[in-house]
């Protein structure tokens, strides 16, 4: 057996690097995505972590190297073609050579990167966007949001250090005409790799407060047409989307209008286009407000002096006709004053002969007038008595007569046949 033949690793690392620069030193061009740019600014130079995904899952990993020389004129020539800095999440094609470091491992060394296919994997990117929201049928869903006539209560997404928010307050807090607003700034990175995550989650705050606000506004702190590419984003332009209340946008000054604009409810090139929107609408209701209350004015005279004429006809007529009715009303009163005068004596005097004939009647009916005509009532036991049945021989009667009382005692009772 063979005694182990041990070498240092060192020697390993050295071997590896040899055969690998030896026979991969040929220059080669990669399709790769980069997950993170790792870029230090205080050598210049950079080291991309490069992968390639199939359905999303990583099939493919390597760490690249840019050094600084490279790297300017790389991110120069980017920013000349996609208005864009090199950096995370981007689909690139990479000029490169193989290397290999005893310390830092396999890696590639980019030499060149070419911009214009990036700019084509961004405008697929972005056809994707607007195709999967109009697929959703969402993509006018922002349009058709309710803007208040005087949108008064404004979100406004931005950063206070930044000129884009300082021109759109400049101009909102000095209009000439005072109209006063309500701001509330929800800061957020407008532009760059962090700017889908930043604005989302302002939208997020802005959301919990939704029916406080009127509107929301996202403007832009300045650098041209630089950073754009994220309001591509689906996940951004969704938000945007499907937010409940009017987005206007003014993140930039590009022809080349991003899917976050054209979802919003309005875009703007300018933050200050954006102030200039909003003071336009308190104009344009200012200017119909003066016309409607000249237009009030001239009608409430037109009929003030329409009623007062009906009301100076009306009360000539309303004279006459009180006239002939109080003079109806004396003519009715004094006929009705006669004939109640009349009735009343001839009711009176019927009314006496009536009652003159009660009394006759009554005083001929009275049991003292009958009494003295020879009627008398007869009593047995208090009870009186109108025939022979009940009475018997003996009993104590009492007989009632005009001027006095008969007691007697039955001796005999005949009954009539």
């Amino acid at each position: 057996m063979q005694p182990r033949q041990i070498f240092p690793l060192s020697r390993l690392t050295a071997a590896i690097e040899n055969v690998i620069n030896s026979h991969c030193s040929r220059i080669v061009w990669v399709k790769a995505e980069i997950v993170r740019l790792n870029y230090y600014s205080h050598t210049g130079h950079c080291f991309p972590e490069l992968v390639e995904k199939v359905d999303g899952k990583i099939i493919a990993e390597i760490r690249g190297n840019i050094w600084k020389a490279n790297f300017e004129a790389i991110n120069t020539k980017f920013k000349s073609v996609l208005n864009e800095d090199l950096g995370d999440d981007m689909s690139v094609v990479i000029q490169a050579t193989v290397t290999y470091h005893p310390i830092y491992g396999l890696a590639l060394n980019i030499l060149d990167i070419d911009p214009e296919f990036t700019l084509g994997e961004l405008a697929r990117q972005k056809m994707e966007t607007i195709n999967k929201l109009r697929t959703e049928n969402i993509f006018d869903s922002n349009k058709k949001t309710f803007l208040p006539p005087l949108p008064k209560t404004i979100a406004l997404i931005s950063v206070s250090s930044s000129k884009g928010y300082q021109d759109f307050m400049n101009v909102i807090e000095n209009n000439p005409q005072d109209y006063q607003f309500h701001i509330v700034l929800f800061p957020a990175v407008l532009q760059g790799e962090k700017a889908v995550t930043t604005i989302m989650a302002a939208l997020d705050r802005v959301f919990e407060y939704k029916d406080v606000f009127d509107a929301v506004v996202i403007v832009r702190g300045g650098g041209g047409e630089i950073g754009l590419s994220c309001y591509d984003n689906y996940d951004l332009a969704r938000a945007i989307a499907l937010f409940p209340l009017p987005i206007l946008t003014g993140i930039g000054h590009s022809s080349n209008e991003t899917v976050c604009e054209m979802v919003a409810y309005h875009s703007f090139i300018t933050p200050t286009r954006i102030a200039g929107f909003l003071l336009e609408q308190y104009n344009t209701f200012a200017g119909l407000l003066k016309e409607n209350i000249a237009s009030i004015s001239n009608q409430v005279e037109w009929l003030n002096n329409r009623e007062n004429a009906e009301l100076n006809e009306l009360s000539t007529h309303f004279a006459m006709a009180v006239a002939r009715n109080v003079k109806k009303a004396e003519n009715d009163l004094k006929y009705l004053i006669n004939a109640i005068e009349y009735n009343a004596v001839a009711l009176l005097k019927s009314d006496k002969a009536e009652l003159k004939n009660i009394s006759t009647g009554i005083h001929y009916l009275d049991p003292q007038t009958i009494l003295k005509r020879g009627f008398s009532i007869t009593r047995l036991n208090g009870e009186v008595i109108n025939g022979a049945a009940g009475v018997n021989p003996g009993d104590l009667l009492q007989t009632r007569l005009y001027d006095g009382i008969i007691k007697s005692r039955v001796e005999t009772i005949e009954q009539e046949k």
